[in-house]
């Protein structure tokens, strides 16, 4: 069945819902071969590419009617997407179509007397003046004598603004002039002014062939999906159709914990040094000794970051005993009497006091262990 009038369109629509309108001009008509048409009897002017408001005419519903699964009810057979290119206006075009080319305003604009490219200038703007003035005298709708633009006509027919609104109507005659222009064919001068002032552009049209589906209804019913409270209270749950469960479906993404961004900087700058042959030192050691922590790094005895109140000092096992006396003994030296280019603290140096255990105040200690550790080696090079 073809199209049919604009009087039987609206006779058809029970309202003004987009998919009840094409439920409704379906169940009349059995198909929609062109969306378009469709889309032409609507409240919204039918525009020809399927980004402006004649696209509520064409897509968004379908999704809904069209089961995006199987299990769901099929409205419409799968639809048919038509694709071509088309010219459509350029938002400047637009505004020329809806009120007006400029140089038809400019002549307005112009008194019996005349007027001073100055004063239109300011009306108008540089860019506007200088657009509308050179369509104008190309359409012979002014002259100009010693600065002052002249009218040559009453009154003006707007042949841009209605050749524009044919282009937003879609017409396919000027669309095949326009294709014509592009092959470089004979074409009018209006339809090369809308090249060359760059007032029309090239996009991809879609539009759509519909039929009914086998199981297609005026109107939809809405599934449920669950029972409710007042469903039990009506007794209205043993009449209402469920909707089948979705097993395949995706659940709910679970919420996790993700990286500190400080740790990820971290372990960026550590990744650098391992590539550059670097070895990571043992830092598992949280109880260390006093010699290692403080004398071996030369913090005297008496130093008060080495009181309780600053460090916890350890009950059990209170000492150790496994410590390098050779080393022990140099340390010892230097904290008394100094070397090495040091005077020394002056004081004397107790053993008791370097065994005492602590729990690590900080990794310098273990840097001092892994030194004197290195140093131990016959030929040291770093790993390559």
């Amino acid at each position: 069945p073809g199209t049919p009038s604009p009087s039987a369109m609206a006779a058809t629509q029970p309202s003004a819902d987009v998919e009840g309108a094409l439920l409704a001009h379906l169940n009349a008509n059995g198909e929609i071969p062109d969306s378009r048409a469709l889309a032409s009897y609507q409240e919204t002017p039918r525009l020809p590419h399927h980004r402006e408001h004649g696209t509520a005419w064409r897509r968004p519903c379908l999704p809904r009617v069209v089961p995006p699964r199987p299990d769901e009810p099929c409205l419409l057979s799968c639809p048919q997407d038509i694709t071509r290119e088309a010219w459509v206006l350029t938002d400047e075009a637009k505004g020329y179509a809806a009120g007006g080319s400029r140089e038809v305003h400019l002549v307005a604009a112009i008194p019996p007397e005349g007027a001073s490219r100055a004063a239109l200038k300011e009306e108008f703007g540089d860019v506007v003046f200088d657009i509308a003035r050179k369509a104008a005298a190309k359409n012979k709708w002014i002259r100009f004598e010693r600065g002052i633009v002249l009218r040559t006509v009453e009154d003006t027919t707007d042949e841009m603004q209605e050749l524009l609104k044919r282009v937003e109507n879609g017409e396919d005659e000027v669309q095949e002039q326009l294709k014509r222009l592009e092959k470089g064919k004979v074409v009018p001068d209006l339809i090369k002014e809308l090249k060359r002032r760059k007032l029309v552009t090239k996009e991809k049209v879609i539009w759509y062939s519909l039929k009914k589906g086998p199981e297609f209804v005026v109107k939809r019913k809405t599934l449920a999906t669950d029972v409710t409270r007042e469903h039990l209270k009506s007794g209205d749950w043993k009449d209402l159709e469920f909707k089948d469960y979705n097993y395949e479906a995706q659940g709910q993404p679970i919420a996790i914990g993700y990286s500190q961004p400080l740790l990820e900087v971290r372990e960026a700058i550590q990744n650098i040094f391992l590539e550059m042959g670097f070895s990571e030192m043992p830092t598992n050691m949280f109880v260390e000794s006093s010699f290692w922590n403080f004398d071996a790094l030369f913090q005297p005895q008496q130093h008060p970051a080495r009181d309780s109140h600053d460090t916890f000092f350890l009950k059990a096992p209170a000492t150790t005993t496994q410590l390098p006396d050779d080393y022990l003994e140099k340390v010892k030296q230097v904290h008394q009497s100094g070397g090495y280019g040091s005077k020394g603290y002056g004081y004397d140096w107790k053993r008791d006091e370097a065994e005492k255990n602590l729990l690590r105040t900080h990794t310098t200690a273990v840097s001092a262990r892994m030194l004197y550790k290195l140093a131990q080696e016959e030929h040291f090079a770093p790993n390559s």
